[in-house]
């Protein structure tokens, strides 16, 4: 399929919001996926009608595409002539399907879609190749090179499932090995594209859960009848502008990564786990938003207190997470119960009022997270960790509610430690939620050097032997 970063040509605009016309004008895709359409010779009643637009539909074809675009934003506009009744505009795209013919955005009018994603081979955790032994070939004038591929695949016919197979490169005098891989949706019910954005939402989230890393989608196509289509939606924002992937500095996808979970972790019914983290993600979306902004900040090398307040956020989050309306039901039928045997009204008046059920403290919820995750990775409890837990909640009081009588006890030192170690904590409560052996996520977290050093440093714990590996991919690709 068509490459289209950088994509600019000639086009031709057929529709316009149920309007058949013929207007030339250029369409562009810049290094970030943004689409823009800029168009000249508009009349000014064209103009009037489609200068403003929530989701109404452009159809343009190029000399190889046939381009249906959802929705648009007029950002500039230009007129001629001396009474300026002819326009020239450009708009940028919210959603654009590409393709031989032109795409239906009715309701629900997909049947499958596939996404690639950044780091995606790492985060499937699957390889197509057996182990290549390559000792002595270079002292051999001829040598035989035996490798063994295999196409493979995760999940089931309905669902989300993930795919990987071998895939020969021809770069010049080169011939290189690489890998073709897949995450896929289908299912019996046709899908909108709201439907197919959340799902890929979720799985995104699942796997920036996965690395401790943000995860952009890189490419992605969508089903319909036997015709499939490149769509591009919101602009991404490539790794290797961020200063973390720096290619003057040193990065961290030079090798695998065996802190990283996969996919494949979860063996085959990936499925179920995208939707049980689904729901766990609806019931508690605040602090997985903290948890993205986390990542986004720190990969661009961003921190401050706010940080610090939003690892405090995610843990409130996560801690708080249960029945909590069977609770507060159970709570009104207590107090109701004790009110009944007051007599005097205005005791009465002071339980209705001020007698209200306030949760879990937040010392609670930090108390809790900590023994946790103590518990998965070091086998201990918490109570050796009692002074840096009153540190957090002096210092979360005091940035929270500006107060003057405590001051900070944290140094900033302190902060980006304990910010770096709750992200992990939070990362480590939710994949146990979904099933992961402590044992792997002691293994992988064991390789986490950064975790390692803050762990033992501000809570006294090293991270326990855990008596498995970390999985066919990881010893395969650090074999070649």
């Amino acid at each position: 399929m068509i490459q289209l970063m950088n994509y600019c040509k000639s086009c031709t605009l057929e529709q316009i919001r149920g309007i058949k016309c013929s207007i030339a004008g250029l369409i562009r895709v810049s290094e970030n996926y943004s689409v823009s359409i800029e168009t000249k010779e508009l009349s000014r009643e064209l103009y009037q009608q489609i200068k403003h637009s929530d989701n109404d539909v452009i159809y343009l074809k190029t000399v190889d595409q046939h381009v249906t675009i959802m929705g648009y934003w007029v950002t500039d506009k230009h007129t001629r002539g001396v009474e300026n009744v002819v326009f020239s505009i450009t708009c940028e795209a919210k959603k654009s399907f590409w393709g031989s013919q032109y795409c239906s955005v009715n309701d629900n009018c997909f049947e499958e879609f596939s996404i690639q994603v950044t780091e995606g081979t790492e985060l499937v955790g699957l390889t197509p190749y057996g182990k290549l032994d390559t000792k002595g070939i270079l002292s051999h004038i001829q040598s035989a090179i035996h490798i063994d591929t295999h196409m493979k695949k995760i999940g089931k016919e309905e669902g989300f499932s993930c795919f990987i197979a071998p895939e020969v490169q021809r770069i010049g005098t080169d011939i290189r090995l690489g890998v073709q891989y897949g995450i896929n949706y289908s299912q019996e019910r046709t899908l909108s594209i709201s439907d197919i954005e959340d799902k890929i939402y979720n799985i995104v989230l699942l796997m920036e859960i996965l690395c401790g890393e943000r995860v952009s989608v890189t490419n992605m196509k969508v089903r319909q009848g036997e015709e499939i289509y490149k769509y591009l939606g919101q602009p991404i924002m490539l790794k290797e502008r961020l200063h973390t992937f720096d290619r003057e500095h040193f990065g961290s996808r030079g090798y695998v990564r065996r802190k990283i979970f996969k996919l494949s972790d979860f063996n085959q019914d990936i499925d179920e786990v995208i939707r049980r983290f689904g729901e766990l993600y609806a019931e508690d979306q605040v602090a997985f938003e903290a948890y993205q902004q986390l990542m986004m900040d720190e990969e661009l090398q961003i921190f401050t207190v706010n940080n610090f307040l939003k690892a405090m956020q995610m843990v409130e989050g996560i801690e708080r997470l249960g029945d909590r309306e069977s609770i507060e039901k159970e709570f009104k039928k207590e107090k109701h119960r004790i009110m009944k045997k007051l007599t005097d009204e205005k005791d009465k008046e002071f339980v209705k009022i001020y007698c209200n059920n306030l949760g879990e403290t937040f010392r609670e919820c930090l108390e809790k997270i900590v023994e946790s995750c103590l518990m998965a990775l070091s086998e201990t409890d918490n109570s050796s960790c009692g002074d840096i837990i009153t540190k957090m909640v002096n210092d979360r009081n005091v940035y929270t509610h500006a107060s003057h009588k405590n001051d900070p006890l944290l140094s900033q030192t302190d902060l980006r430690g304990i910010t770096y170690c709750f992200e992990v904590f939070f990362r480590i409560e939710v994949l146990m939620h979904l099933g992961l052996s402590k044992e792997l996520i002691r293994k992988r977290f064991s390789y986490d050097r950064r975790f390692v050093a803050y762990y033992e440093n501000l809570f006294g714990q090293t991270i326990g032997e855990a008596d498995c590996g970390t999985g066919e991919y990881d010893d395969i690709m650090q074999s070649i």
